[in-house]
């Protein structure tokens, strides 16, 4: 009988049940009601939010967002250690994240583990580069800097150098006017920078985004003028850069005049051997036009080394 009717409503017993939804189980309401309220009301604090889950369906997390924008190293280092000591390891199990927004267009965007010395020493570089670059929207993650409406690249590069030194930092960098988007690894010296700028203005096509790791030029993406011209492009792009197999590029182009379903793009691993492995490289008759195809074959078989 109880098999029977455990078929019959085998989702309702799921969730009605605490031990088998696994919910009550771990539930923390009571923590995240006092991380609401307590946090809500420190000094520096404008504005404080909980996003908490404990659901089956939506799952398990635990989303803080603190609004700190003038306050003070020390009433930041004393909202981190709050939150520390309410959240304890009661959400160790847990997805977790927590944003300090810390000045006008900058925030922290971090997971659980919060280190007020760390946060509070990015605070600061945070509002130097905001001071450095006003209109831009910075937000520093565990991934890196990323700043949006940026003036060009140079002025942005240069206030992150002048603010970080040569510390090991990921920036992606998103020009008001949107091109190209630059993805560099710091340290990235002022020198290397002027290399690469000029070989961007020697480029016959326009560059949407660049990939810098180490001080070289690992990932270039174009837009060609036409298919017709893309061979010529691509080749010129080729010779403009000179990769090598030390330093091989990633070079991915595209045009913009096929509907969505079939595109003409395409990718070719210049001075390097790349094992392709996407949907388009798969199935390209799904994705890409058949010129695009052809191109694509044929820059891999003269420029690849794994051929």
């Amino acid at each position: 009988m109880i098999r029977r009717m455990l078929a019959a409503g085998i989702a309702v017993a799921v969730v009605s049940l605490p031990v088998a939804g696994c919910t009550n189980a771990s539930d923390r309401r009571p923590q995240a009601n006092l991380l609401r309220t307590e946090l809500a009301a420190m000094p520096g604090v404008d504005t404080f939010s909980v996003d908490y889950s404990n659901d089956f369906t939506r799952g398990t997390y635990l989303d803080l967002d603190v609004s700190m924008r003038a306050a003070s190293d020390t009433q930041i280092a004393d909202v981190v250690d709050r939150i520390n000591a309410i959240k304890r390891h009661d959400f160790d199990s847990y997805q977790q994240s927590t944003d300090f927004v810390v000045g006008d267009r900058l925030e922290l965007k971090l997971g659980a583990e919060l280190d007020p010395n760390r946060i509070t020493a990015r605070t600061r570089e945070l509002r130097q580069l905001g001071a450095r670059l006003p209109g831009a929207t910075i937000t520093w993650t565990n991934s890196g800097i990323e700043i949006e409406k940026s003036p060009p690249a140079t002025d942005s590069l240069a206030a992150v150098r002048t603010v970080l030194g040569n510390d090991p930092t990921q920036v992606t960098i998103r020009p008001a006017d949107q091109r190209p988007v630059w993805t560099v690894d710091l340290p990235f010296g002022a020198q290397q920078e002027r290399d690469i700028q000029t070989l961007l203005t020697a480029l016959p096509v326009p560059a949407a985004f660049i990939r810098i790791i180490d001080g070289h030029l690992t990932i270039l993406s174009v837009g060609v003028h036409s298919p017709d011209t893309a061979y010529q492009d691509l080749t010129a792009v080729i010779a403009t850069t000179r990769p090598t197999p030390d330093h091989p590029m990633d070079l991915r182009w595209n045009w913009g005049g096929y509907a969505p379903d079939k595109q003409f793009t395409g990718s070719v691993e210049v001075a390097g051997c790349s094992d392709h492995a996407t949907a388009a490289d798969a199935h390209p008759e799904h994705y890409l036009t058949p010129d695009a195809i052809a191109l694509q074959r044929q820059l891999r078989t003269e420029f690849e080394t794994c051929n």
